[in-house]
């Protein structure tokens, strides 16, 4: 459950900066992964500077929060960090930078 909640996580910081490298706004995604765990989040980005926030619930009732910024360094190239907090109110933080290939 560990991993599918670090993939889920992995999965909103690239969405993170690949929507907020294509214009400003806001948006939301939902999905359900292979094993029935649900995400539902939501982020906004303003002046290269994006902020994001989810849900995931597992498969067997566990619901995990994440929040996260991410900051454009440069043309095509991202830093940001989050939080994720578990079940039992644990927190995990985690940092993360991401390039577009060729730049």
């Amino acid at each position: 459950m560990k991993a599918m909640i670090v993939a889920a996580s992995a999965a909103l910081m690239l969405i993170t900066a690949a929507a907020s490298a294509a214009e400003p706004g806001s948006w939301s995604t939902r999905w359900t992964g292979p094993h029935g765990g649900t995400y539902e989040g939501s982020g906004k980005c303003v002046n290269g500077t994006c902020q994001s926030s989810g849900t995931f619930t597992g498969p067997y009732g566990g619901v995990w929060h994440h929040s996260g910024n991410a900051h454009q360094v440069a043309p095509g190239q991202w830093s940001g960090e989050g939080q994720i907090t578990g079940p039992a109110g644990g927190t995990a933080q985690h940092s993360w930078t991401w390039h577009r290939a060729g730049i």
